[in-house]
């Protein structure tokens, strides 16, 4: 189809059957442009387009308070991770705020603070192919996405959000 520079954009992305973002293909494409040219006004044009996926990894360093199981307070740190992270809460074109993921660490019980947080672009093999400079692209301790419509993903959340205690 001839792409229309005055058209709406319509932005899709598909799952897996492991519920990790993958391009939409082309059946399902035109499967919703015959579904949806039947609600469109004669003069309306719709592009459909797949966004972006950033596949990203997460380092992040803790200290525990002194009476506290390092390990366990470890892993519920990685769990409160992979819920705040997970696909669920992830938009095309949003963009996750470092200092609340930081604040609600600090909120886990047994953390008596976070010494260092990182995020990494995780591209080729198994990931997306796509490129991202994550460190240009966080201003005021937010992490941005492209201009290009794209949507951050921790594909491997068991892997790809590591942390580690610091003992003082």
């Amino acid at each position: 189809t001839i792409e229309n520079p005055l058209a709406l954009n319509l932005y899709l992305l598909s799952n897996d059957s492991n519920g990790n973002f993958v391009t939409t293909n082309e059946a399902l494409k035109e499967n919703i442009r015959t579904y949806i040219s039947q609600y469109r006004m004669l003069t309306d044009a719709i592009n459909i387009k797949s966004a972006f996926i950033i596949n990203l990894a997460v380092d992040f360093e803790i200290t525990t308070h002194p009476n506290q199981n390092s390990n366990e307070v470890l892993l519920k740190c990685i769990s409160r991770l992979k819920t705040l992270l997970s696909n669920d809460r992830m938009q095309i074109n949003g963009s996750i705020n470092i200092s609340s993921l930081i604040s609600e660490l600090d909120k886990v019980d047994g953390v008596q603070s976070i010494i260092n947080f990182a995020f990494h672009n995780k591209a080729r093999g198994a990931y997306s192919s796509n490129i991202y400079n994550v460190k240009s692209a966080i201003k005021n301790n937010i992490l941005y996405p492209s201009l290009d419509p794209s949507i951050f993903e921790i594909k491997y959340p068991d892997s790809d959000i590591r942390g580690r205690v610091i003992k003082v």
